[in-house]
């Protein structure tokens, strides 16, 4: 009996153990890959999100380019006017500057009008 058994399917089991492991991770790895992840086509896609991520940042090393240029071709007349748009609008001094404020003008009459005061 013990010979029929090993010439039957259980013989060909024992036979085979190793074979049919290994068939079995195979086929749990292809429905893994292709059926559960969408093998082929999310490696295609997140190559595309890549390609597209590179493009941005090649488009911002554009942009940076040329603002470094526009601040690097500021001349000495361009900074007077921004120095002086500092001044006026935002009421910024230098070091060592002194900023004297008049909150109130006084009117006074002159009383004594002469002929040598006239406009």
């Amino acid at each position: 009996m013990s010979n029929r058994s090993a010439t039957g399917l259980i013989g060909f089991i024992n036979r085979n153990k190793l074979t049919l492991v290994l068939i079995i991770i195979l086929f749990s790895l292809i429905k893994q890959n292709i059926f559960t992840n969408n093998f082929p086509y999310i490696v295609l896609n997140k190559q595309k999100i890549i390609n597209d991520i590179q493009k941005t940042n090649n488009n911002l090393i554009d942009q940076n380019t040329l603002i470094e240029g526009q601040i690097n071709s500021f001349t000495e007349e361009d900074s007077r006017l921004v120095e002086s748009k500092a001044r006026f609008k935002y009421g910024l001094i230098k070091e060592g500057e002194y900023f004297f404020k008049i909150n109130k003008i006084i009117v006074t009459d002159n009383l004594e009008e002469t002929i040598d005061s006239s406009l």
